[in-house]
C-alpha cells in the first residue's frame, strides 16, 4: 500500500494508527496473501472485528433504548450488524478502493464491490482499530456510521429464500418452537431450517418479528460457510 493510500484511508475514517501493520494486515485479502510469501491476510482480523462490533451495538442499544424488550433490541442489532448493512457502510466510504486483491480478483470488479468482501474488510478494520487504540477507538468508528449514514433495512425472509431456491431448489422452513411469558407479553421462539439442517433461531415478541431475526441469523452463518457471497 502506498502512504498516499494509507494517509487516505485513516482521514476517511478519523483514525491515525499507531501501529500501521494492523491497517496494512486489515487491508489484505487472502487472495493478494497466497501470491506473496509473509504477507497475512485479514481473516483473524475479520473474526475479531465481528465480535467487536456486536458488543459496540449490544452497548449502544442497551444505553440508548431502557425501555426496550430484549426482542426488540436483538432485532435491531440483527439490522445493524448485518453484512448487507455493514457492506452498506464499507460502501459509503469507498473501503473496497483501497482492499488488496489478488491479480484475478482484482481483475473482477464485482468482487471488489460485492457485500461479502465489503462486510469482511469493514469488520477487520475495525478490529484492526480495537488492537491499535482499544474498545473506545472502535466504538467512536462505529458511531461515526451508526449516526450518520442510515441502517440499511432489509426482508431478510425474501433474501433467505432467494438464496436457498437458487441453490438448493428447495424452500427454508420456518417452525414455531416455543412460546412462553405472560398472555400481555408473550415470547416467540422460531427457527429456520434447509431440510435437516437449522440454519437460524430467533425470540421475540411477535412470530414475524422472530421469523425475521431467524432468518437474518441464518444468513449470517450461511456466510460464514462461504456458501453465499454476502447477508
Amino acid at each position: 500500500m502506498s502512504n498516499k493510500n494509507i494517509g487516505q484511508i485513516q482521514e476517511v475514517i478519523e483514525y491515525k494508527f499507531n501501529n500501521l501493520d494492523f491497517l496494512n494486515k486489515a487491508l489484505t485479502h487472502k487472495s493478494y496473501a497466497k501470491e506473496r510469501i509473509n504477507i497475512e491476510h485479514n481473516e483473524r482480523l475479520e473474526f475479531l472485528g465481528d465480535s467487536v462490533l456486536s458488543l459496540i451495538i449490544s452497548q449502544i442499544l442497551f444505553e440508548r433504548f431502557p425501555n426496550e424488550t430484549e426482542g426488540k433490541l436483538s432485532k435491531l442489532k440483527s439490522q445493524i450488524v448485518s453484512a448487507h448493512n455493514v457492506s452498506f457502510w464499507a460502501r459509503s466510504i469507498d473501503l473496497g478502493s483501497f482492499v488488496f486483491l489478488g491479480s484475478n480478483e482484482n481483475r473482477q470488479k464485482s468482487i471488489r464491490d460485492g457485500d461479502n468482501l465489503l462486510c469482511d474488510a469493514f469488520e477487520a478494520l475495525l478490529g484492526a482499530v480495537f488492537m491499535d487504540g482499544g474498545f473506545e477507538s472502535a466504538k467512536k468508528l462505529v458511531l461515526k456510521f451508526l449516526d450518520s449514514r442510515p441502517v440499511k433495512e432489509e426482508d431478510y425472509k425474501s433474501v433467505l429464500q432467494e438464496i436457498i431456491q437458487a441453490q438448493f431448489k428447495v424452500l427454508p422452513i420456518y417452525k414455531l418452537q416455543r412460546e412462553y411469558g405472560p398472555q400481555h407479553n408473550k415470547s416467540f421462539e422460531v427457527i429456520v431450517r434447509l431440510k435437516d439442517n437449522i440454519l437460524g433461531k430467533g425470540v421475540a415478541h411477535t412470530k414475524k418479528d422472530a421469523e425475521q431475526i431467524a432468518a437474518c441469523q441464518a444468513l449470517k452463518n450461511i456466510r460464514n460457510m462461504k456458501l453465499m457471497d454476502g447477508c
